[in-house]
């Protein structure tokens, strides 16, 4: 790092982003392990640099830069030569894509004694100097400066295995490498939006990292023109091991890999903390105690239908319990269940039909995707076990829609069914810097408020914790929809979804969940715009 270690851990102690204890034990692990304290700090706790490099930003009132907001000033930087570009590390940007009257300089070595008075030589008065991270620092200076590496010296390797270590700190779930017209980029989706990585690639650079991919995941190499699938696993510095699952598409400028990290968080959350209700989890709990039954887990890809079921069967596990798994992949071991990886030989359908022959309590089913393995899941749930499963589908109880289309009976579905949860991933707030904001009356329509209810919303602002964005981490909005007598004649006799929404006693939309979760300072309204969730809340009140 250009920035002296313990400047940026003093920073990083000093904006809370760690405590002085945490340091201590960063320092023991350091010297048992044999590797820097910095870098013991930021796997223990899984904070990527950049963070502390926020932190030092902001302990001395320095604009801090991400990657994407960097934006050479073109009208000023005919005066840095690239000597002194590569010398001082420095570049001026532009603002909010704004000219500056006072001169912007971006760099990574805002603690250089000589820079500030070399700068303000070179502009001839005040400048304001702003930090970023080396990485998005040494791809601008390559860019201007035209000094840029030769293929020969390229590392390949160890520049890929930054990027996993990078993606594994940020905790991202997907790495995107994406080929331009005459650049490589890489983006991490983190909790649910994609960001910029700190440095671009040139083609042949980008090409190198994407035959290093094909190598690992033991894929044709020299297939360009066809989209290939595989995995592979790494190894971080320090940490756990994770799998990978990688994709390859050819596109116009070349081809594109997109990587699922699986198994980066080992860490089974309770549905308390996955962020459901009070109501929703006393109920929920009572459900899944029951000796037979079938509950479904529903909404689009990456929504956390996994998760939830997780930390379900976490809640059952016990010694008199007996439970089988089977999943596609298997995304987190999960001690004392016995879970089945799905793959050529095995598929759902043939899977629960073993299950059957094993004695088991509880059955989960990572998907129902056809009729087989449907009437199958729904059939062991009506003779003495309880099953829980996923399903795509837009809303709770468009799934009895679903389950009827792929050709279930509405007897077996009313007979069998116990409940569905739909649910989304809003981004939640950072608690370490969100702000208060009074609701206007446009707000106030929007979450159906009315003049009397007095109240403080709450919007981001960005620190060293949360990476500057205000959010960080994600929480579940849930959809629930239990069954009762009422519920199941009406499923058997067949009728529309707007009436069994209507005759719903036992129903909470996503609307209203996540209206609850932005009055309790959780998440925003621009969230629940994001999901298409806030022009429904009007809707549902007329219902």
């Amino acid at each position: 790092m250009s920035i002296r270690d313990k400047a940026l851990l003093d920073a990083a102690e000093a904006q809370s982003l760690v405590t002085e204890h945490q340091r201590d034990e960063a320092r023991r692990e350091a010297r048992r392990v044999q590797r820097d304290e910095m870098t013991t700090l930021c796997y223990s706790l899984r904070i990527p640099p950049s963070s502390f490099i926020h932190a030092y930003a902001v302990m001395n009132e320095l604009p801090f830069l991400r990657p994407s907001q960097l934006q050479v000033d073109e009208k000023r930087i005919h005066r840095m030569s690239p000597s002194f570009i590569r010398q001082f590390r420095a570049l001026p940007v532009l603002v909010d894509n704004a000219y500056m009257s006072l001169p912007h300089i971006v760099t990574d070595t805002p603690d250089n004694p000589a820079l500030r008075n070399q700068l303000s030589r070179l502009f001839k008065g005040d400048v304001q100097i702003c930090v970023t991270e080396p990485a998005a620092m040494d791809y601008g200076m390559q860019v201007e400066t035209g000094h840029t590496p030769s293929a020969a010296a390229f590392d390949a390797v160890a520049e890929l295995n930054e990027v996993f270590n990078q993606a594994y700190l940020h905790r991202a779930s997907d790495i995107h490498i994406e080929p331009m017209a005459d650049v490589y980029i890489i983006r991490l989706r983190v909790d649910g939006r994609l960001h910029q990585y700190g440095r671009r690639f040139q083609p042949a650079e980008g090409a190198s990292l994407i035959s290093r991919i094909k190598v690992m995941a033991n894929i044709d190499i020299a297939e360009t023109r066809m989209p290939q699938d595989g995995g592979a696993s790494y190894q971080p510095p320090l940490g756990d091991e994770f799998d990978l699952r990688i994709a390859t598409a050819p596109t116009k400028f070349g081809e594109r890999v997109t990587i699922r990290l699986l198994g980066t968080d080992n860490q089974l959350l309770t549905l308390k903390q996955l962020g459901m209700s009070e109501d929703a989890l006393t109920q929920f709990s009572e459900i899944i105690e029951q000796p037979h039954g079938i509950i479904l887990i529903t909404g689009p890809t990456g929504s956390g239908k996994s998760t939830t079921l997780y930390a379900a069967l976490a809640q059952l596990q016990c010694e008199e319990t007996n439970i089988l798994t089977a999943e596609d992949p298997v995304e987190m071991v999960v001690e004392g269940i016995s879970q089945v990886q799905m793959n050529a030989k095995v598929n759902f359908a043939s899977a629960l039909r073993s299950f059957l022959r094993h004695d088991p309590d509880v059955i989960m089913v990572g998907e129902i995707r056809d009729t087989e393995t449907g009437e199958i899941a729904l059939k062991a749930a009506t003779t003495g076990h309880l099953v829980l499963s996923t399903l795509h589908t837009n809303s709770a109880i468009s799934s009895i829609t679903r389950l009827k289309d792929i050709g279930l009976e509405p007897f077996l579905i009313a007979s069998s069914l116990l409940g569905v949860i739909a649910q989304r991933l809003a981004r939640r707030l950072c608690q370490n810097c969100k702000e208060e904001t009074t609701p206007n009356e446009q707000d106030r329509k929007a979450l159906a408020l009315t003049e009397q209810d007095v109240l403080t919303l709450w919007q981001p602002k960005g620190c060293p914790l949360c990476g500057g964005t205000g959010f960080k981490g994600r929480i579940a909005l849930f959809e629930t929809f239990w069954l009762d007598e009422e519920m199941e004649s009406l499923i058997t006799q067949g009728v529309d979804e707007l009436v069994l929404r209507k005759q719903a006693k036992h129903f909470t939309s996503l609307a209203h969940d996540g209206r609850d979760k932005v009055l309790q300072g959780l998440t925003t309204m621009s969230e629940l715009q994001r999901l298409g969730l806030l022009g429904r809340i009007d809707e549902e009140e007329a219902l």
